[in-house]
């Protein structure tokens, strides 16, 4: 296996495994964080009711056979420029439960902001009334074979902008940033009585897909 690790955007979640977690778990994991993100926007539209839509993707985890294990302490910033965001990198990095799941954190934070999805973002970010939401979510093997996961979900919504003497001129911003979340724990014991029901739930939504196209 590799010695480095991986990053991987699926949707909106882009998820760090660690370079011990087996292909079989990254695999269970994949799917079960698709499907809860699909559940979850099937009930709530994440630009309105976020802090409902977040809620309903961890308990889609709960009930498909992650444990909870740990909260992610609330954090809520204003920012004004991007590199405040530096910010919440160090808010986030204190609730990994392990020097590993940090340095994924960290890192998968920072691949987040560099990736088009974030810069299409930020570049226009001075409309008042945009959000945005994304998962962050590092992953690490457990010495007993399961797999530690941490859902960091991140909320960006633009609040106000500072126009310059021309409409085209813009001088700066404000944006909320929320982070809320938690930590699991998954199994291939746990996951077991839904890897087939979930994996058939996701080749009928890719078919369904491409049959639109």
């Amino acid at each position: 296996m590799s010695s480095q690790s991986e990053s991987l955007l699926m949707g909106s979640n882009l998820v760090a495994f660690a370079p011990s977690v087996p292909a079989n778990l990254r695999a269970d994991v994949m799917d079960c964080l698709l499907y809860a993100q699909l559940s979850a926007d099937a009930k709530f539209d994440r630009s309105r009711t976020w802090r409902q839509w977040i809620e309903q993707y961890q308990r889609i985890l709960y009930q498909k056979g992650a444990r909870i294990s740990g909260a992610l302490n609330p954090v809520r910033l204003k920012i004004e420029r991007l590199s405040d965001l530096s910010r919440i990198r160090h808010h986030l990095a204190g609730s990994a439960t392990s020097p590993q799941l940090r340095v994924l954190l960290e890192r998968s934070i920072n691949e987040l902001m560099n990736s088009d999805h974030a810069k299409t973002f930020f570049g226009s970010w001075f409309s008042a009334g945009r959000s945005e939401s994304m998962q962050v979510i590092p992953c690490e093997a457990t010495q007993d074979g399961g797999v530690n996961i941490l859902v960091c979900g991140l909320q960006m919504t633009t609040t106000a902008f500072k126009p310059g003497i021309f409409f085209w001129e813009v001088l700066g911003g404000e944006m909320i940033v929320t982070a809320n979340g938690g930590s699991f724990l998954m199994t291939e014991d746990s996951y077991a009585p839904f890897r087939e029901p979930i994996a058939s739930y996701l080749a009928t939504q890719a078919q369904q897909v491409i049959q639109e196209l």
